[in-house]
């Protein structure tokens, strides 16, 4: 179900064109997505939108560091 995080990326990525924002809000908003989708409606999504800001987040910053380190 990895979609609705990267279809919201980057369309949030495209409007702001800066980090912070996008991953706040686009992983946010994916999380919101998918829980429509499913029929997550409960306050347990809180959690997993949790676990989402922090392993994106966490994978997207060694990703940038790592491109910006390349270049």
């Amino acid at each position: 179900m990895i979609v609705p995080f990267g279809l919201c990326w980057l369309v949030v990525g495209r409007q702001t064109e800066r980090f912070l924002p996008t991953w706040l809000v686009g992983v946010s908003a994916g999380v919101v997505v998918r829980m429509v989708v499913l029929g997550h409606e409960r306050w347990s999504e809180l959690s997993f939108l949790v676990v989402s800001l922090v392993v994106i987040g966490a994978l997207s910053f060694v990703l940038l560091w790592l491109m910006l380190r390349r270049s």
